[in-house]
């Protein structure tokens, strides 16, 4: 009878917190906040030079000029706008555009009226605060609503499986250790059985990722070619990040049918299969590198300490599409329709990431800032990208929050395989 009245409590708390989050997201939305100083980056080939401004100074701009000893038009390559965080750009302006908002006199930048409104338009919007502040609290809300759900687990007399996190964290890293040479051989098994009967062989890892940015820059070349320095280069390393991310997901919500004679006969972790994909689908994406170092060399970019920042980038993009893959693992058994679903969702979400565009410079504000914040798809291809080409450290505090975010999710959906796999033989 105890249990059952605990029971109930925790049931009420999830729902008490959940509610308390939206209503947490809905306050910050409309909370009221006072405009905002902000800088100004201008990046140049031989430095940077950062500028700030008041509120007060930013309402009364027509017209706006920095003092940028050696700048010229050939050295400056874009001007960035931050708010408190410098790494985030909420707005900026290309080489390509800049004679639309500035000119160069002698060792200075001068930025006219429209240039100016811009600077307004960033100081006036407290969106990216609201976001950061909304998902901080998701966050939080993700930990509690864990920690509740596996006491309830813990105290519920028909629940078998009430081992608790820690517990299943641990038991994840013992399989991961356990079978490392499973995964490592049946992804090299997998990779040299999908050339077997193939004439190219492993060419066709580097000619499909090739060919299908030939065809987005010729597509696209057109509207954003100009706009964007060494474009070819920008597509190719936003390619290689989303095939692999939309491969993973893809593959994961037929994981477990995909593995019937393997999962029906033997027991293996389902969390292996899934990985032992992501091992596959990386070794392929290493392979592709082949054909972005010679690119990278061709147009001549500068790669500084700022490439290191790359590591972090594709560190998100591994933990999240192994945390929503597990989940899509677990719905994929029971639900058919699901893969049709995510390939929709994939096709749209590519076109919404900025693959083929600079999301900060094509979307207008605030649309450009919630798509980098929210779209953690978005977030890492840009950040990757500016760390690659522009040579330039973006999105810190996002970076690090959707780690955690990532990593929440990723227990969330090893916590529902662990708790249910016992019953996907029975459907599959």
């Amino acid at each position: 009878m105890n249990n059952t009245k605990h029971l109930r409590i925790i049931y009420i708390l999830k729902r008490v917190f959940l509610v308390l989050f939206f209503l947490g997201v809905a306050t910050c939305g409309l909370y009221p906040v006072a405009n905002q100083p902000i800088k100004v980056i201008v990046d140049s080939s031989t430095d940077k030079y950062v500028f700030s401004l008041s509120p007060a100074e930013v309402d009364k701009l027509s017209s706006y000029t920095m003092d940028c000893p050696g700048i010229s038009e050939a050295t400056i390559d874009e001007i960035r706008i931050s708010r408190h965080f410098e790494s985030i750009c909420v707005d900026k302006i290309t080489t390509g555009a800049f004679p639309s908002y500035g000119i160069i006199e002698g060792d200075s930048v001068v930025l006219n009226s429209e240039a100016c409104d811009l600077l307004r338009e960033a100081s006036h919007s407290a969106v990216l605060e609201r976001i950061l502040f909304s998902e901080g609290l998701l966050v939080l809300t993700l930990l509690i609503w864990i920690l509740l759900n596996a006491l309830g687990e813990k105290i519920d007399p028909d629940n078998r499986n009430n081992h608790g996190p820690i517990y299943e964290i641990r038991k994840f890293c013992s399989e991961i250790k356990e079978y490392r040479q499973y995964m490592v051989f049946a992804a090299n098994a997998d990779l040299k059985a999908e050339v077997a009967n193939s004439y190219l062989n492993r060419l066709w890892w580097l000619l499909e990722p090739l060919f299908n940015m030939l065809v987005y820059v010729v597509v696209f070349g057109k509207i954003m070619g100009n706009s964007i320095q060494n474009y070819a280069t920008f597509v190719y390393s936003s390619l290689l990040m989303w095939t692999f991310f939309s491969k993973v997901l893809n593959y994961s919500v037929k994981c477990v049918r995909n593995n019937r004679d393997i999962v029906t006969k033997i027991y293996v972790p389902k969390h292996v299969l899934l990985i032992t994909n992501m091992i596959l689908d990386f070794f392929k994406l290493l392979f592709s590198l082949i054909v972005l170092i010679p690119m990278l060399i061709i147009f001549k970019v500068h790669i500084g300490i700022a490439a290191f920042w790359i590591i972090p980038t594709y560190l998100l993009m591994i933990i999240f599409s192994f945390g929503v893959g597990m989940i899509f693992l677990h719905y994929g058994v029971y639900i058919d329709d699901l893969s049709y679903a995510v390939g929709i969702l994939l096709q749209m979400m590519m076109f919404l990431s900025g693959i083929f565009y600079d999301v900060i410079t094509s979307l207008p504000h605030p649309l450009n800032v919630v798509m980098i914040c929210v779209n953690p798809a978005s977030m890492f291809v840009d950040t990757m990208r500016r760390a690659l080409l522009y040579n330039t450290v973006s999105n810190v505090p996002l970076i690090v929050l959707w780690i955690i975010i990532s990593l929440l999710i990723s227990y969330i959906g090893i916590h529902i395989v662990y708790k249910n796999e016992n019953g996907y033989v029975k459907v599959i």
